[in-house]
C-alpha cells in the first residue's frame, strides 16, 4: 500500500496475516472467544428447543385434561332419568310428560336455553323383551334436543338420556348414550 493509505490507518495486511502477527496470547484469547460464542449460541438453540418441547407437551396435557373434563360432562349430560309408568297408561304420553319436567329442570338449572316450546316421542324399533325403544326431540328456544328412551312394560319404568350429537355431522358419538336408555 502507498504512504497514503497507511497514512489514513488503512492496511495492507490480510485478516490471516494480521492474525498471524498477533501475540501468542492474543490468538489465544481471540480462538477461546470465538469457542465461548459457539458454545453460548448452541446452549440458546437447545435451551429453546426444550422450552418449546415442554411448551408442546404442557399445551397436550391441557388439551387431554379439556378433553376428560368434556367428556365427564357429556356423561352428565347424557346420564340416564327414570320415571314410574303407570298400568295402562301410554308409554309415549308418559315419557313426553317426563322428559317435559326434565327439561323444565335443565331450563331452571341454566343446562338448556328456554322456554320449553314442545316435546315429541315415537316409537324406535322393536320391543325386546318388553322394553319398547323411543326416539324423543324436544324444543327449546328454537333449538332441537335429541333423546333416547325405553319404556320397560315389565318393570313399569321409563328411562331416557339426552343425547349430546358429535361435533362433526357423521362422527361417533363422543360418548356413547348409556344401555339403560337403549331396547
Amino acid at each position: 500500500m502507498s504512504q497514503r493509505g497507511a497514512a489514513r490507518g488503512g492496511s495492507s495486511r490480510g485478516p490471516v496475516r494480521a492474525l498471524r502477527e498477533l501475540p501468542l496470547w492474543g490468538r489465544w484469547l481471540l480462538t477461546i472467544l470465538v469457542f465461548a460464542l459457539a458454545a453460548a449460541a448452541i446452549v440458546i438453540v437447545v435451551h429453546d428447543a426444550n422450552t418449546s418441547n415442554r411448551a408442546s407437551a404442557s399445551e397436550a396435557d391441557a388439551e387431554a385434561e379439556a378433553d376428560r373434563e368434556g367428556q365427564v360432562a357429556i356423561r352428565q349430560d347424557e346420564a340416564p332419568h327414570v320415571a314410574s309408568l303407570a298400568a295402562g297408561a301410554s308409554a309415549r304420553v308418559a315419557l313426553e310428560r317426563a322428559i317435559a319436567a326434565d327439561a323444565r329442570g335443565r331450563i331452571a338449572h341454566g343446562q338448556l336455553t328456554g322456554p320449553l316450546q314442545s316435546v315429541h316421542c315415537a316409537a324406535a324399533g322393536h320391543a325386546h323383551a318388553d322394553r319398547r325403544p323411543f326416539s324423543c326431540t324436544v324444543d327449546s328456544a328454537g333449538v332441537s334436543y335429541p333423546y333416547m328412551a325405553v319404556a320397560d312394560q315389565r318393570a313399569k319404568r321409563l328411562t331416557w338420556c339426552k343425547v349430546d350429537p358429535p361435533p362433526t355431522a357423521g362422527a361417533p358419538l363422543e360418548v356413547p348414550v348409556s344401555a339403560s336408555c337403549r331396547a
